[in-house]
């Protein structure tokens, strides 16, 4: 399953509008390819910055929150957060410039890059949860496509999986982590070699940012906790 090509490619998604955790994450070293699995935006203070950087640093597939912002519609979340999602997509597309509406409506659903399928969630419904103990049966939709590796974000969890002759890549979500852990969780291709790690970022800087825009208390708790918390 070749896929670094003898480079290292840096794996994101699920930002989440974190800049802190971000631009950590790039500042680590000059990474020879990006790619990141979507949802850029939601949640977090800083999504017209995070679409800048994306836009100039990587190859971006479109998350469900990246769908909701650009169009103004339901993101398909889960009822636990619905509300939230609700509530903090207005300070979201608040911030948003035009031209960052655009680009996230025209990002596509998926890539083919160096032997990789990059998509965010199931390619059929950017709403479907593909985590590491889902059924194998879920991962079928994949089996028409050549790429020998998937790489795919959504769940905030992450996940190396080999189902038939295809490896299945989450690197977590590196603005807004599900796992009880706050760090930024991304991944990494270093010849053909794949590596999961987690980053500390200013976090108080992006709790300040929110505060001072006044989004919601419990999407600071969220975010502090690393998972969904009342």
């Amino acid at each position: 399953m070749m896929v670094g090509d003898n480079m290292k490619i840096l794996l994101i998604s699920d930002i989440h509008g974190n800049l802190e955790a971000l631009e950590a994450v790039l500042a680590l070293e000059r990474w020879e390819r990006i790619y990141c699995m979507g949802d850029l935006v939601d949640y977090g203070p800083s999504s017209r910055e995070c679409v800048e950087l994306i836009k100039e640093k990587a190859v971006a597939v479109r998350g469900n929150h990246d769908n909701a912002v650009a169009f103004d519609v339901d993101c398909g979340c889960g009822y636990e957060l619905k509300d939230l999602s609700q509530e903090v997509r207005l300070h979201t597309r608040n911030e948003m410039d035009r031209e960052s509406l655009e680009y996230l409506a025209g990002l596509p659903l998926h890539v083919s890059a160096n032997d990789s399928l990059l998509t965010h969630a199931a390619l059929d419904d950017m709403f479907a949860y593909l985590k590491p103990d889902t059924p194998e049966s879920a991962f079928r939709i994949f089996s028409g496509h050549p790429e020998n590796v998937v790489i795919l974000g959504h769940t905030h969890i992450p996940m190396d999986r080999v189902i038939g002759d295809k490896r299945y890549v989450n690197p977590g979500s590196l603005g807004q982590p599900r796992d009880g852990d706050w760090r930024g969780s991304y991944a990494y291709f270093d010849d053909d070699e794949l590596f999961f790690e987690r980053i500390e970022y200013d976090i108080e800087l992006t709790l300040d940012k929110m505060g001072q825009k006044g989004y919601p208390q419990r999407a600071k708790r969220i975010l502090k906790a690393g998972k969904a918390v009342p």
